[in-house]
């Protein structure tokens, strides 16, 4: 099974949604949880559908801050045990290990809140006696190896953090990857990483999970990196096509030499060959535009990762160059979708 959580930070830039189908269909999360969203239960519930998930619940933004969602796939079996502004509890029944709890957590931003944060953290541990795990954006530090940056994180701060976790029996999951899943002023001598986002889970927990892994991820939306929770390691087989003319091809300018190659390249063939070689040629030639796309998508990720740690002023004017190209290309593919879906509705 696996977890997406991530503090989007809004979902109304052009940048964010396509931003999140990438990780989306990249990873293949069971269960997506946004907060921060900005968003309300109809948005919430398109943005759904258009992930191709089950089922979803949405605690709407108040204003201009908050906003909370998660969503799941019905195969999951997810059930809402409880919810308010800073957390939503799902039982989650996976066979043969039974039911466990999990907690979908959105830790108050306010440093003068934080002892309301950590008792809400022991009020959520007493909710429920089922192994427990618990996600998502804490504002709260462990240590001072959480923070990179000016001005040590005060040491009270991270005291009452350490003490409410232990008194939750609650330990810490190991984040592979880059070791910040937030940043504040890239590019400038002031910049500031921390690890604000984790996943935190109880002994019986990891007794029925030791294999569990905490991926930190990158998108070119958002300061902060979504993190992935994986349970175990899963394999899923590839999916066969069959051959389908996309009316989104017919904006392409070199579609008709595609087709005039494909029809008039074997003169001996019937209509029916001739009909099945411009198939051949238009999925061979559609498969290597998506690659072409698709390819720099995966290298602007890769040079954003290597970049992502140096903080100099040339490779913090690169890395602001290929997180741009980055967004770009994920918003001239949420064009494309939408181009194509009208397309289909049209006929």
């Amino acid at each position: 099974m696996k977890i997406l959580s991530w503090n989007c930070r809004g979902l109304s830039t052009p940048s964010a949604i396509p931003n999140l189908r990438n990780v989306a269909q990249g990873h293949h999360p069971d269960i997506i949880f946004l907060s921060e969203t900005l968003s309300k239960t109809q948005k919430m519930e398109s943005i759904r559908v258009m992930l191709k998930f089950d089922a979803c619940l949405t605690i709407d933004v108040e204003g201009r801050s908050g906003g909370l969602s998660v969503m799941w796939k019905e195969n999951t079996k997810c059930r809402v045990m409880n919810y308010s502004r800073h957390f939503i509890n799902l039982i989650v029944s996976d066979g043969d290990k039974g039911d466990w709890r999990l907690t979908c957590y959105y830790g108050y931003p306010d440093r003068n809140r934080r002892r309301q944060a950590w008792d809400l953290l022991r009020e959520l541990r007493d909710m429920s006696a089922l192994p427990w795990c618990i996600i998502g954006d804490f504002n709260d530090l462990l240590s001072q190896e959480d923070k990179q940056g000016r001005n040590p994180h005060p040491n009270w701060l991270c005291e009452g953090f350490r003490n409410a976790v232990s008194d939750c029996d609650l330990t810490d999951i190991h984040l592979d990857g880059y070791p910040f899943t937030w940043i504040k002023s890239r590019g400038t001598p002031h910049v500031i990483e921390e690890r604000l986002d984790r996943a935190f889970a109880n002994t019986d927990w990891l007794m029925l999970y030791p294999e569990v892994r905490l991926r930190n991820l990158l998108t070119s939306h958002s300061d902060h990196s979504p993190i992935m929770l994986q349970t175990s390691v899963t394999n899923r087989n590839g999916n066969t096509y069959s051959f389908k003319f996309e009316n989104i091809w017919l904006k392409e300018e070199d579609v008709g030499e595609v087709v005039e190659d494909g029809w008039n390249g074997d003169r001996e063939l019937d209509i029916t060959g001739r009909v099945s070689r411009c198939a051949d040629r238009l999925q061979d030639w559609g498969r290597r535009k998506r690659m072409r796309f698709k390819q720099e998508v995966v290298e602007c990720s890769e040079e954003l990762e290597r970049l992502r740690g140096r903080h100099d002023p040339d490779n913090s004017h690169r890395y602001k160059e290929v997180q741009e190209k980055h967004a770009r290309l994920l918003v001239q593919e949420e064009t494309y979708w939408r181009q194509r879906a009208k397309m289909h509705w049209l006929q």
